[in-house]
């Protein structure tokens, strides 16, 4: 079999992209015919992604943004959840970006998204051990072995909300957790780090990475991030940080991660929404 070139550019934007949204699942997922992808997790609130539009990886016209925006609103409110876009890649949408923050919308900080070499990573090729060497030496605990499932078991949910606290993680376990069973793998090392990974179509997806405060710059990251990688085949891996998490984006740097592209959600407050006059118009007056 041939393989073709290795996508860039926009090209890989969109292929980072579409691999996202199956990775990370939607309760519904609409995609209109300019590209827009409508999606709603009615019970996982305030989640980006779960319940936002999402632009097109292309550049468009003001009217463009309009009929997106228009789709969006409509979307919204048939589906009961706020108003809200991710701008992705924010070099593609400037046009949009301004609008929005002219119009009222909330633009949130920008998500970094960092793409590397698979194979390179797991072997510890950017000058970090390979998972399973050294273990002791790295970590300071020959103990510390990782378990993968399919599904989010209760072990790896208690760890996770240990290593990241957060007021929706039943949300998460009972919806978008519940559709990437089977197809993701949900990697611990019980009580001290917890990750996702999903490959598809030549692409490896990690979500979820985080490691216990007691556990932190002892090495535990990298090693999780390499033992996950270590399962896996496909040749490119991606994932997604906040752009203020300096600490987070030098550490995936040292195993061998590059910014590829940045995005950020939009959110419509309520009360802009309720000043507007509904649906499309909307869109063209202060949102959506």
């Amino acid at each position: 079999m041939t393989v073709g070139p290795a996508p860039t550019g926009l090209e890989l934007v969109e292929a980072v992209e579409e691999h996202c949204l199956h990775a990370w699942p939607a309760e519904v997922h609409e995609t209109t015919s300019e590209g827009w992808a409508l999606r709603a997790t009615p019970g996982l609130e305030g989640r980006g992604r779960s319940n936002h539009a999402l632009t097109p990886a292309r550049p468009l016209s003001l009217d463009a943004y309009e009929r997106g925006l228009a789709a969006a609103a409509a979307f919204a409110s048939e589906h009961g959840i706020a108003c809200g876009v991710q701008v992705s890649p924010l070099s593609s949408h400037p046009l949009l970006l301004r609008e929005l923050g002219a119009r009222g919308w909330v633009v949130q900080q920008p998500v970094v998204v960092m793409t590397g070499d698979t194979a390179q990573i797991a072997a510890g090729l950017a000058g970090v051990a390979p998972f399973g060497s050294g273990l002791a030496d790295l970590v300071g605990d020959e103990g510390l072995a990782l378990t993968v499932t399919d599904s989010p078991t209760p072990e790896w949910v208690s760890t996770w909300t240990h290593c990241d606290p957060r007021p929706d993680a039943d949300a998460h376990v009972q919806t978008v957790f519940q559709k990437m069973a089977g197809t993701a793998r949900f990697a611990h090392a019980p009580g001290r780090a917890v990750g996702i990974s999903v490959e598809l179509d030549g692409i490896v997806g990690l979500y979820c990475i985080a490691v216990a405060p007691e556990w932190r710059r002892r090495g535990v990251g990298k090693w999780l991030v390499r033992g996950m990688l270590a399962q896996h085949a496909a040749p490119l891996t991606y994932l997604q940080v906040f752009g203020a998490n300096t600490a987070g984006i030098a550490l995936y740097r040292s195993l061998g991660f590059h910014e590829q592209y940045r995005y950020c959600h939009a959110v419509l407050p309520p009360s802009v929404q309720a000043d507007s006059a509904g649906g499309a118009a909307a869109a063209g007056g202060g949102g959506c």
